[in-house]
């Protein structure tokens, strides 16, 4: 007996209540679901709707008694309450029940036939798109348009714009037709509309990434700008500027991005929906990481390493929550916490591309190599699987196994490199920043092929690039020397190599240091700033500084625990301790990129005149200046100018009438 309550009883323990209902007879157990669904809709009265999920279980177990019209309503409604609860998955269960009750084919293309079944394939795509993985994007997105169209149709332009503006991924994941969709949309409002601000908002974040559309983006972005100002509507303002920050983003604006990013985070109202939230400081945290700024990054990553813990997250919010944090583990070396962040997204998702970046070249970077193409499998099964990021992916694939090859330096799969690279490139809508990441795989094969006129053409690809971090794999500086040498330019390759230390150093990114202290000594070690002294003799000076670099590169790889990196420089540092001394080239310990410099300043040249003369930086430059002046105590050009004439250092025709 229930204490209180007359007639009322509780089992005692669960088995008798599984026996007891195992015994009712299939037929009984129907007719007692529908004499509970309709007494618990009597009982509940007008809070009927607020206990949905309960009675369309009961309605949907007495479906063939009672038929489907309450069945399809309270599961609509549950699924509704489910989805402002964030159980998605309980969302898609409803959603879905009601489909079937109503006949209607869950992959199917047909156009809603009336306006419930819309709006049940509308919940539909809005549950699976938290839930699915990214390849079955597409199919949340004919989903959705199956409801858009019904909407469209019938002149119900709400409930169309609703469908358009939901955001079923971020703007980085190009779905085919979701522009269309979106720019039908906003041919159903008034040009100046609130409604069609909202959309513009969005169809600006999917021109600029999905169209390439750069200008176009800026436009739409513009205008959407405008009326969430005149509106006073903050929240479409920080969406707005959160698509402008992934636009400037994946268009490699980096500071760009990092503007608009900040400024949707400050004005920030937190009314503002999770995806905004996050993606605003997704870029800026990605953004600053290519730049260098760890600092500044930090606390961005952070908080997103906690939005994506929430329950509300969906899960490319939660994977994508993961990704900075883990990212900025790896470029300072912690690969502890890299590996701990990046468990964590792989629970979520095993074969999430993104997530399985940074963990193959962490598990090569510290010599676990066989752990690392476990990985690597997965993420050459995910390119060949047919889906919207599969640009991406192949993006990846092209510079992880040409990073791989040099790291452990073992060349294989290189031909997956150039394939899948070349695919990318191809594509009329890829990025600046997806055909960055091809270039980068292109460039490190020239590398390790040792073609100097691939090598040459990637070069140019990449110059432009020069003080950027090109994810966890390179610094572009770095790439750019290592190109530079393959053609042969070994002064050109040092200050590239000069410039990926003052990158490095002042960012903390220890691992991309170490590599650049390692692959600087190997450009000194075949003749470096200086020529060769002949009979295969570095220069002195040269030597020198490479055994620093190499000392360097091996304290940090000691210490960070990077196996492969440790056994190549230990066999550097015996090779060039069997090499014979050497007198140094030059006097003053200059070298030969400086006696270039030197000779250019006693030509009269500007710092920015020799940066255009050399093909180097300004700053470049003007380092390579002060280096010079302190190596022979010059405090100024006239001194230099004496000290290179003194020295015998200018050619004949160079040499000033005058010195003074």
């Amino acid at each position: 007996d229930v204490p209180g309550q007359m007639d009322r009883y509780q089992f005692v323990h669960a088995l008798i209540q599984q026996t007891l209902a195992e015994e009712v007879t299939t037929s009984r157990r129907v007719r007692l679901h529908a004499r509970i669904a309709e007494a618990l809709e009597e009982l509940y009265g007008d809070d009927a709707e607020a206990r949905a999920a309960e009675l369309a279980h009961h309605f949907a177990e007495a479906e063939t008694v009672l038929g489907t019209d309450k069945l399809v309503r309270y599961s609509l409604l549950a699924g509704e309450h489910a989805l402002a609860a964030y159980a998605y998955e309980d969302a898609l269960a409803h959603f879905e029940r009601g489909l079937v009750a109503r006949g209607i084919t869950l992959s199917g293309t047909e156009v809603a036939s009336d306006e419930q079944a819309a709006a049940l394939l509308f919940g539909r795509a809005r549950a699976q798109s938290a839930t699915v993985e990214g390849h079955q994007l597409v199919g949340v997105f004919a989903t959705l348009s199956r409801a858009f169209e019904y909407y469209a149709q019938a002149g119900h332009v709400a409930q169309a714009v609703a469908c358009a503006e939901f955001p079923i991924a971020s703007p980085s994941i190009p779905i085919p037709g979701v522009a269309q969709l979106t720019a039908r949309a906003i041919a159903l409002v008034p040009a100046d509309s609130h409604e069609a601000g909202r959309l513009l908002s969005r169809y600006g974040g999917i021109l600029g990434v999905g169209e390439c559309d750069y200008d176009g983006a800026q436009q739409a972005l513009g205008r959407a700008m405008d009326i969430a100002r005149r509106e006073g509507d903050m929240v479409l303002e920080v969406k707005t500027l959160t698509y402008a920050s992934i636009v400037s983003g994946r268009h490699l604006h980096h500071q760009e991005s990092v503007d608009h990013g900040l400024r949707a985070i400050e004005q920030a109202t937190g009314d503002e929906d999770l995806f905004s939230q996050h993606l605003a400081r997704w870029w800026t945290a990605v953004s600053l990481l290519h730049m260098g700024d760890l600092d500044a990054a930090r606390p961005h990553a952070l908080v997103l390493r906690n939005l994506a813990e929430r329950r509300s997250a969906s899960q490319h919010l939660a994977i994508g929550g993961l990704l900075p944090i883990t990212y900025l583990s790896c470029v300072e070396g912690d690969w502890k916490a890299g590996r701990e962040y990046s468990d964590r997204g792989l629970e979520i998702s095993p074969a999430s591309p993104r997530t399985l970046f940074p963990r193959i070249l962490l598990e090569h970077e510290t010599g676990e190599s066989a752990q690392g193409n476990v990985y690597l499998e997965r993420l050459l099964e995910a390119m060949h699987r047919a889906g919207p990021d599969q640009m991406g992916t192949s993006a990846r694939v092209s510079m992880v196994i040409a990073a791989i090859a040099r790291i452990t330096g073992v060349p294989n799969r290189l031909e997956i490199v150039e394939a899948a690279a070349e695919a990318v490139l191809a594509d009329r809508s890829v990025t600046p920043l997806y055909a960055m990441y091809a270039q980068a795989g292109l460039a490190l094969l020239a590398v390790q092929k040792g073609g100097q006129s691939a090598a040459k053409e990637h070069y140019a690809n990449l110059l432009g690039h020069r003080g950027t971090m090109i994810l966890t794999v390179s610094l572009a500086d770095r790439l750019l020397g290592l190109l530079s040498q393959t053609m042969g330019n070994l002064g050109q390759a040092a200050d590239h190599f000069e410039d990926a230390l003052a990158f490095c150093r002042k960012a903390g990114y220890r691992p991309e240091l170490a590599w650049s202290c390692c692959d600087y000594a190997d450009c000194l070690l075949v003749g470096g700033h200086g020529p060769s002294t002949g009979s295969g003799r570095t220069d002195g000076g040269d030597r020198a500084k490479a055994i620093l670099l190499l000392d360097e590169s091996l304290a940090i790889a000691t210490e960070l625990g990077m196996r492969p990196l440790v056994e190549r420089v230990n066999e550097r540092l015996e090779r060039v301790q069997a090499l014979p001394d050497a007198a140094p080239a030059y006097p003053g310990g200059l070298t030969g990129r400086e006696v270039e410099v030197l000779r250019l300043i006693a030509g009269g040249k500007t710092n920015l005149e020799i940066a255009e003369e050399l093909v180097i930086a300004e700053g470049t430059a003007r380092r390579h200046v002060a280096n010079i002046y302190e190596k022979i105590g010059a405090g100024n050009r006239a001194e230099a100018t004496r000290y290179a004439l003194r020295e015998g250092l200018l050619p004949v025709d160079d040499r000033p009438t005058s010195p003074a």
